[in-house]
């Protein structure tokens, strides 16, 4: 592998774990949208999918799986370190520990939920999206067609997934999560494929 494909993997990896941890410290504040609630992760989740689907591209399913896999492992260690750094004892006069713990003392409903919607959601992306592009159908001859036809399926898997884990019994399942988040993909989607273009023809 060429210094140039091995150094734009780096940027791949870092970005999707750092995306995720983002989107998990979004996700504690509800937002209010004409009266429905939905978490701040969504504003930046969906960048987790055009990550995955530019390094399965590019890369292969092999090395997009250990990009996804190692995104996971990061927002676990935080986790750990998180609960950790609140179970310390505050140094006298330090009077921001109940609001500490607030902000990063996630629900472990939440976590787990979060963490599995990724896991589970991503791995079925890059799943679908290397059937498609091994298929005989227009999938293989489109990049962007690729990338939100498996998105599309993806997206659901994560919704149900962390909404049942997340918020059953406290927040009713919302329809239009999913429907922000592929619209916020489909919007994003131009750059997506120019972006493929461009890495395509320089690597």
């Amino acid at each position: 592998m060429s210094e140039k494909r091995i150094r734009l993997l780096i940027y791949f990896s870092a970005l999707s774990a750092g995306a995720l941890l983002i989107s998990n410290l979004s996700a504690i504040k509800l937002w209010n949208l004409g009266g429905i609630a939905v978490d701040g992760g969504i504003v930046l989740f969906p960048l987790t999918y055009i990550l995955s689907d530019l390094t399965v591209e590019l890369f292969g399913k092999s090395l997009s799986r250990t990009v996804i896999y190692a995104g996971f492992l990061i927002n676990l260690i935080a986790v750990f370190v998180f609960y950790a750094v609140i179970a310390l004892p505050a140094y006298p006069g330090w009077n921001m520990q109940e609001a500490y713990a607030a902000v990063l003392g996630f629900s472990p409903r939440i976590i787990f939920g979060s963490l599995a919607g990724y896991l589970s959601s991503n791995l079925l992306n890059n799943w679908l999206f290397i059937r498609m592009k091994n298929s005989d159908s227009a999938f293989s001859h489109s990049f962007i067609a690729r990338a939100l036809g498996s998105s599309a399926l993806a997206h659901i898997v994560d919704s149900g997934v962390f909404e049942t884990v997340a918020f059953l019994g406290v927040l009713p399942f919302r329809e239009f999560a999913y429907i922000l988040g592929m619209g916020l993909e489909l919007l994003l989607s131009p750059l997506e494929a120019a972006i493929e273009k461009k890495l395509s023809r320089s690597l």
